[in-house]
């Protein structure tokens, strides 16, 4: 694992946290390597939002991240950003499906088995 710290502003900075694990002598199956690697991410990121920090920085919230939009905005204003997702994007060209669901079924099996909310 490291860190590093790429911008510094007055409310805090930018830390990046980098880590790997070497699973080639583990008893994880191959077929639940990466499963394993989202639930150690989403732990980190819940911690890191316990703790004050941010979602994400300047590359946004993409699909990785959409699990949390409940966690740091309130119900009001994800759904104004899904109207205005329907305003000026009714045919969903433009960050599809990108930092909130567009339909209850989509979270439900992007949380199943994800040990988040």
């Amino acid at each position: 694992m490291s860190f590093r710290v790429t911008q510094i502003y007055e409310t805090g900075a930018a830390v990046y946290v980098y880590f790997g694990y070497n699973y080639g002598h583990s008893s994880i199956p191959k077929n639940k390597v990466v499963h394993v690697y989202e639930e150690i991410e989403n732990e980190c990121r819940e911690e890191v939002l316990k703790q004050g920090g941010s979602l994400s920085h300047h590359h946004g919230i993409g699909k990785v991240r959409k699990r949390f939009m409940k966690d740091i905005f309130p119900s009001p204003a994800l759904e104004f950003m899904q109207e205005i997702k329907k305003s000026l994007d009714p045919k969903n060209v433009f960050a599809i499906n990108n930092t909130i669901y567009r339909l209850e079924n989509e979270e439900k099996e992007d949380l199943e088995g994800t040990g988040h909310h």
